[in-house]
C-alpha cells in the first residue's frame, strides 16, 4: 500500500516539473486539469512457460496558460511482453501510443469507474515488426476515495514560483482486453490499478 501510495506523489512531483518548465517558456500563470488511469497485466499459459503482461497509462487534461484559452489533449500508452522461461526467449516486447477522442476515455465524476476504447500501433523490438491491438478495458474502483495536496516552490536566480497541486485518486481493477486480433493480452484483471484526477495551479514571476 505505501509503495502505490509513493506513486501517486511522484505524480504530482512530474506535475510540478512541468508545470515549471512550461511556465518559464510560457508566461507568468498556468493552469492544469486532468483525469488518468493505469494498469499492470501478467499471466501465464497452461504450460507454465510463457508469460505474457504489459501496462497501460491513459491519460486526458487541459492546459490553460491564461488569457489564452484551455487546451485539451489525451493519450494512451501501452508495453507488452511475451518471454518463455523454458527456452529463456523473449518472444514479445512492443510499445505503442496513440492521441485520443473524447469519447474513447471516460472517467466517472467520482473515480469509481473508468473505460478506455482504442486502437493503437504497437512496434515490436523482438520481430522489429508493427501492428495494431484494440484496447477495451474497464476500470473498477477497489477502495475509498484519496487525497494528496503538495505545493512546490522554487527561487532561483531571480525566478519566483510557486505551485499547488491537488489530486484524488481510487485503487482500482481493470479487466478486459488488449488484442492484436488472435491473442488477448490481458485475459487475467489486473495487478495494480488506479484512477486519478489533478488540479495544479502555478504562478511565477521572473522566469521568462
Amino acid at each position: 500500500m505505501k509503495s502505490i501510495i509513493k506513486r501517486f506523489a511522484l505524480f504530482a512531483l512530474m506535475l510540478a516539473m512541468f508545470g515549471q518548465y512550461t511556465t518559464v517558456q510560457a508566461g507568468d500563470v498556468f493552469k492544469f486539469k486532468g483525469r488518468s488511469a493505469s494498469a499492470f497485466f501478467e499471466s501465464i499459459d497452461a504450460s507454465g512457460c510463457i508469460i505474457t503482461g504489459g501496462s497501460v497509462f491513459v491519460s486526458q487534461q487541459v492546459f490553460h496558460n491564461p488569457p489564452g484559452g484551455g487546451i485539451p489533449s489525451a493519450e494512451v500508452f501501452i508495453d507488452l511482453f511475451q518471454f518463455d522461461f523454458c527456452t529463456d526467449t523473449p518472444l514479445l516486447s512492443a510499445s505503442g501510443n496513440a492521441p485520443l477522442a473524447k469519447p474513447d476515455f471516460q472517467v466517472d465524476g467520482t473515480l469509481a469507474s473508468a473505460a478506455l476504447n482504442a486502437t493503437v500501433n504497437m512496434f515490436d523490438f523482438v520481430s522489429s515488426s508493427s501492428f495494431d491491438v484494440t484496447v477495451d478495458l474497464n476500470w473498477t474502483a477497489t477502495s475509498s476515495l484519496g487525497h494528496q495536496n503538495s505545493r512546490f516552490n522554487v527561487t532561483f536566480q531571480g525566478c519566483h514560483e510557486n505551485l499547488h497541486t491537488n489530486s484524488a485518486f481510487r485503487f482500482a481493477e481493470a479487466s478486459g482486453s488488449i488484442s492484436d486480433g488472435t491473442t488477448n493480452f490481458t485475459p487475467l484483471p489486473s495487478l495494480d490499478g488506479q484512477i486519478l484526477s489533478a488540479k495544479t495551479g502555478d504562478v511565477s514571476h521572473g522566469c521568462n
